[in-house]
């Protein structure tokens, strides 16, 4: 899911113990000394603190309980977009953070991939033999998401949870306020919008200052809902023509659904989206489960304030993503990383990242919480299967970096031709990959 650069001013900042050497039920007077005895781990991440939700400072904390001598500076990132291209730089001059987050899929498997076809001269490091647990990784964690973040048999990253990206998160004040239902099918969407039309509310909120959310509503849910997960996976592994009538429809679709979107929508971010429905603003989101803390941060109850539902006519569909963390070839701090990451992928660190994320564990041995209907509805049907990799462990960076641009110009234009073209002369790396 998803979120500048500045990493090197954000990590000294961060050195004084913000994020865990210090922070708040830190060991005291350790974290300071252990820095000068030996390096701190720099953790570079486009996590964001949501009121009281911290994932990273939830892991820095169970991470202590193990080590209190370690220190891990917290590298943040405020959007992912901005935070890969302060990676990339990073990245090309062999001046790697000691571990970075990527989402599963391809996302992660370019640094890994880095000449186009083997790990040869991958830029991270397999943790089969470095990081304790991993073993337990493989029996615990879905064999989808095992293959998500593994080469030729060798892991290289370990997922911090597993999120469901086809949610939709309404307000419950104002759908009582103008008569509206939860939404099961897509024509209801469409009745929901028209009802709202002059109410000065729309319907759904969008942040499209980066592009990735446009990806997420029209094809993690529009497309499943219209077409269903086989013809989404085949689209986009590039079995089927990039002109295939039911992708262009699910594209005129989309323009229509627009109708109802906020007119601000590429001056906000996914974060601003959230709150425009927590304070009133706005009907209702589509946003992956990890937007769950903006709510309670904005003061509403789950359940009692605001509803989690499925993307209509996709509640037996899973499309997740997951963010992994890795241990680059030319870390610092490697034997910090490795500690960490064991931490990361064992029982209580995954409880502790997921729950403060809102989200699920990597690991089906670590259920969600017993009170929490969603996310149970959620763990139930992760363990049904089957479930659907999000776009962001599909496509080539490039790929994804053309489409985005090509959705914002779409929306501009009214028009669906500039994905189109896109599509047309892009469409034939998927059939290579």
């Amino acid at each position: 899911m998803m979120h500048q650069g500045g990493c090197a001013a954000l990590a000294l900042a961060a050195l004084a113990g913000v994020a865990c050497g210090r922070g708040e039920g830190g060991a005291s007077g350790s974290g300071l000394a252990a820095a000068t005895a030996e390096r701190p781990i720099e953790m570079f991440s486009w996590l964001e603190r949501i009121g009281d939700s911290d994932p990273q400072g939830a892991l820095a904390t169970e991470h202590r309980r193990h080590h209190p001598d370690d220190v891990i500076i917290n590298a943040r990132a405020a959007l992912s977009g901005l935070a890969r291209k302060a990676l990339r730089s990073r990245m090309l001059h062999n001046e790697p953070p000691d571990t970075f987050q990527a989402n599963v899929g391809s996302d992660l498997m370019q640094w890994v991939l880095t000449n186009g076809s083997d790990a040869r001269e991958s830029k991270l490091l397999p943790l089969d033999d470095l990081v304790a647990g991993v073993a337990s990784w493989r029996r615990t964690m879905p064999a989808p998401l095992i293959e998500r973040i593994s080469y030729d048999g060798k892991i290289y990253g370990v997922p911090a949870d597993l999120q469901r990206n086809n949610t939709v998160f309404y307000n419950k004040k104002i759908f009582a306020k103008y008569g509206l239902p939860e939404p099961k099918t897509l024509g209801d969407l469409t009745a929901m919008g028209e009802k709202l039309r002059g109410s000065g509310v729309p319907l759904i909120a969008v942040g499209s200052r980066e592009p990735w959310t446009v990806a997420l509503l029209l094809f993690e849910c529009l497309l499943v809902a219209r077409e269903g997960r086989a013809f989404y996976r085949d689209y986009f592994t590039g079995r089927l023509t990039a002109a295939d009538p039911r992708l262009l429809g699910t594209l005129e679709a989309g323009l229509d659904l627009f109708a109802f979107v906020n007119p601000d929508h590429r001056e906000l971010s996914w974060l601003q989206a959230v709150e425009l429905v927590t304070h009133g603003g706005a009907a209702m989101t589509v946003m992956g489960d990890w937007a769950r803390p903006a709510f309670v941060a904005g003061g509403l109850k789950p359940g009692q304030d605001f509803g989690e539902i499925p993307f209509p006519q996709t509640a037996d569909t899973f499309v997740f993503s997951a963010d992994a963390f890795t241990l680059p070839v030319d870390a610092k701090n490697r034997a910090g990383v490795q500690r960490l990451l064991a931490v990361l992928g064992s029982p209580d660190g995954q409880r502790a990242i997921s729950q403060a994320r809102g989200t699920l564990s990597a690991r089906v041995d670590v259920p969600p919480p017993a009170d929490d209907p969603v996310l149970t509805a959620n763990y139930a049907l992760l363990k049904k299967g089957p479930l659907v990799i999000a776009l962001s462990g599909l496509l080539p960076a490039d790929f994804t970096d053309d489409l985005g641009a090509a959705l914002i110009e779409m929306l501009d234009q009214h028009d669906i031709d500039p994905v189109v073209h896109m599509l047309g002369s892009r469409y034939v790396l998927l059939k290579q990959m």
